[in-house]
């Protein structure tokens, strides 16, 4: 049975590059892209879909095109707004303004949602007005200016992250950052307050961190611990960097001084014998405060494995969980996380989807335990999609989710809707494609937290939990009989017979052991393991044996016989006793024969090794046994006055 996926396209005019959902309206999609500057016929523009309808083809609801003496959209992120969004981009400013020191690469732009429709029916001609709108609010530059002609010329804004909204549709204050690319030496990572639609150079910049070595960033996210203490971690190739920022919105400043982020983690180099290099970091995202999502490349393109990098306060982080993707990735392009709800222990599942070079999508799913525990599962898969597009795959993105019972009118649900997790992935051959994944709750209690789950592992579950019931109600059955029931009257009318004859056939556990026991010991070994393994096995120990002889004799008697036990020289464990009616005959006939006292101690320990595995003598009976008897050594005939003895 298949996942519970389906999907819709939809196409552009221009080769995409970066998309972003809104938080507060998960079915409004918006894309940007282009041919970048100085491209004939392909030209740069942002594009709104509504991808709530879930129809098989999508057809956009709002477009802005933008100047074609301009850069491409590279990054899209977005603010929420009572009626729309605010939306961010990183857009490059022509060329003759780069060099001029004026390039103004940081965009924003006001989305309005279309209004609903007029009571009454469609729409015409007229409501033209009632569909989205597009319009540019500002434009200004937040990295510092570049001094090399290079840096000019090539350099842009390659990244930019908002902190996530809080889990409840209102969102709350975030912070964003954003970081250069092809610079060189002058590659920054620079910090704002994302609490305003304009960001100012001069009053809305938190923190500007260079990155490590000059090295640009190849990822950034961003995690809010709790109101206004955020941590940021971006990555190189071989490195991963935390910092801690705290901020008061209200004021416009950090709290406190604010040190740039440290390094927690560095991708070990290879064993000297081996030939591989390094991996590479692509992607990264936050798990938990104390866990990292990293998406590596191996070298030569020869894979891409999932790690969870684990921190420790000011030490290094180790990593603690690998997967390797399937062997027809050979390197992965883009990688996004959705973290769903949590439970009210804090534990929550995590929906990771990673988009390969080879254009497939692979979804995994992990649980964190909750903050008590502050420990991850392994990676589930839960699906790979092959051949999502025709070309080259830009980027994949998850909508944010958010419980139906932290809505507005929570306290009026009864039984909310369906509730869905959507997955966009672009391409450069202008294509869209949005999966659309059904998620459960975890359990029917109230207000349970929802999971990402196939159909499969769903029916599985329902079948699980039913078999629980009536495997409880039978127990309860069976119980109630044994005290109301004590005839057996209600077993015979509502239990078929073959049910009854099957359970009969059973033996309790106690009446197994007791046949084991009471079974000889030939009945209980493999016929096997009787024929190739020799077992020692004596008919009458030697105390048995005295004590046969001594029940059935006169005291008289026993003063004038005599045990003997001889030795096999060819065994290791065969020994064969004999009872001699005159002891005096036994000294004079056997003058090798010793009594126990008579024997040395190093005879002694050979006679109890040779007892013992021979069966007739064991450790806790003492020596008080062995007192009296005769031991030859010597070779010959086993007498029989053993078996008359016993024989009376």
């Amino acid at each position: 049975m298949s996942p519970p996926i389906s999907f819709s396209k939809a196409k552009t005019s221009y080769p995409i590059f970066a998309a972003t959902f809104a938080h507060n309206h998960p079915g409004c999609l918006v894309v940007g892209g282009g041919g970048g500057s100085g491209r004939s016929g392909v030209g740069n523009k942002i594009t709104v879909f509504d991808v709530s309808s879930r129809a098989a083809v999508l057809e956009s609801t709002a477009e802005i095109e933008l100047s074609r003496d301009e850069d491409s959209v590279t990054c899209l992120a977005n603010l929420a707004t009572k009626d729309g969004l605010v939306l961010f981009a990183g857009i490059n400013s022509s060329e003759s303004d780069r060099l001029a020191n004026s390039n103004k690469h940081f965009r924003s732009f006001l989305v309005e949602y279309p209004k609903k429709k007029p009571s009454g029916g469609k729409r015409t001609t007229a409501d033209k007005g009632s569909e989205a709108q597009i319009s540019l609010l500002g434009k200004t530059s937040l990295f510092k200016p570049v001094q090399s002609a290079s840096a000019k010329k090539e350099g842009y804004q390659r990244l930019l992250r908002l902190s996530r909204p809080r889990r409840n549709p209102n969102g709350g204050k975030r912070i964003g950052a954003i970081a250069s690319s092809l610079a060189g030496d002058e590659n920054e990572i620079v910090v704002f307050d994302a609490t305003t639609s304009s960001p100012r150079l001069s009053e809305d910049i938190i923190q500007r961190i260079p990155p490590h070595e000059g090295k640009e960033a190849n990822d950034i996210d961003i995690l809010e611990l709790e109101e206004a203490q955020f941590q940021i971690a971006y990555c190189t190739d071989y490195s991963v960097f935390v910092g801690d920022i705290s901020y008061d919105f209200d004021n416009k400043k950090p709290q406190g001084d604010l040190e740039l982020p440290r390094a927690k983690y560095s991708v070990p180099f290879p064993d000297v014998f081996e030939s591989k290099g390094r991996f590479k970091i692509r992607c990264l995202r936050w798990l938990s405060p104390s866990h990292i999502l990293l998406l590596a490349n191996l070298p030569n393109r020869t894979g891409v494995e999932l790690q969870v990098l684990k921190l420790y306060g000011d030490t290094m982080g180790s990593i603690t969980l690998r997967k390797r993707l399937p062997r027809h990735v050979k390197a992965a392009v883009d990688m996004d996380v959705c973290a769903l709800d949590a439970d009210e222990n804090g534990a929550y599942q995590i929906v990771i989807a990673v988009g390969g070079i080879d254009i497939s999508i692979s979804i995994f799913t992990m649980n964190y335990h909750g903050t008590s525990n502050n420990s991850l599962s392994g990676f589930h898969n839960y699906v790979t999609v092959r051949d999502v597009h025709a070309v080259q795959m830009t980027k994949i993105v998850f909508s944010p989710f958010f419980s139906p019972w932290t809505a507005p009118n929570a306290d009026k649900l009864k039984t909310p809707p369906p509730q869905y997790l959507r997955l966009v992935s672009t391409s450069l051959g202008n294509t869209i494609v949005i999966d659309t994944i059904t998620l459960y709750p975890i359990s029917k209690a109230p207000r349970a937290r929802y999971i990402l789950s196939s159909a499969k592992a769903h029916a599985l579950h329902q079948s699980l939990t039913y078999f629980v019931i009536a495997f409880v109600l039978l127990i309860g059955l069976l119980l109630a009989q044994s005290l109301l029931d004590t005839s057996g009257t209600w077993t015979t009318s509502l239990v078929p017979s073959s049910i009854r004859n099957a359970v009969n056939s059973f033996s309790p556990p106690g009446a197994i052991a007791d046949s084991i026991r009471s079974a000889q010991p030939t009945d209980v070994i493999p016929e096997n393991v009787r024929v190739r393994v020799p077992i020692a096995r004596a008919s009458h120990r030697l105390r048995d044996l005295l004590h046969l002889h001594h029940g059935d004799a006169h005291e008289e008697d026993m003063k004038t016989k005599a045990v003997v036990v001889r030795d096999d020289p060819d065994s290791d464990f065969e020994v064969s006793t004999e009872v001699h009616p005159d002891r005096a005959a036994v000294v004079q006939q056997h003058d090798d024969a010793k009594r126990w006292e008579e024997l040395t101690q190093a005879e002694r320990l050979r006679w109890k090794k040779k007892l013992t595995k021979a069966g007739m003598w064991a450790v806790e009976e003492g020596e008080t046994v062995l007192k009296g008897i005769f031991f030859s050594e010597a070779a010959g005939l086993v007498g029989q006055a053993a078996q008359a003895v016993l024989n009376g």
